[in-house]
């Protein structure tokens, strides 16, 4: 993660800031969309890299 944007999350997530709502379709907080692509990112980094442990654990 680089600073950009973890200080983008850090923004989205300020108290002052209205808490985030679930809203009807069609007109989601971008600040939750956010977290999601974010959170998605980082899982997906984390499961690439057991996987490529795992795989090269198979190789040896």
């Amino acid at each position: 993660m680089t600073l950009t944007q973890r200080e983008g999350l850090l923004e989205a997530m300020l108290v002052e800031k209205p808490e985030l709502r679930f809203t009807p379709r069609g007109d989601p907080d971008a600040r939750l969309i956010r977290l999601v692509e974010f959170l998605a990112r980082e899982a997906a980094r984390e499961f690439f890299e057991l996987e490529s442990k795992r795989q090269g654990s198979r190789g040896s």
